[in-house]
């Protein structure tokens, strides 16, 4: 038992990466009818209308007939998920540089 003034001596957690650059585990591969973190931004951003690789947005029976998933997946996703909200300040130094 530790009591209120004393240090407890375990190491901390390890501090996880969650920008959307973190790369490595983002494109782990995954087993079939799974997603990983990338496929999952791209989901949402398809349905927004924001990829890249597409003209505006898409609906879900055609999001999850390119991914290969069930409709209620692609839903949940949309229902349940959400892109960490774009940090203004990093936007605008990158803008500044180009």
């Amino acid at each position: 038992m530790a009591f209120v003034g004393e240090r407890y001596s375990r190491p901390l957690p390890k501090l996880r990466n969650t920008k959307p650059e973190s790369g490595r585990y983002e494109e782990k591969p995954v087993p079939p009818g799974t997603l990983n973190a990338a496929q999952i931004r791209h989901i949402i951003l398809l349905h927004q209308g924001k990829a890249d690789d597409n003209d505006g947005p898409m609906n879900v029976k055609q999001i999850a007939e390119k991914f290969q998933i069930d409709v209620t997946m692609v839903q949940s996703i949309l229902q349940f998920l959400s892109l960490p909200p774009e940090d203004s300040r990093t936007k605008q130094k990158n803008n500044n540089q180009q």
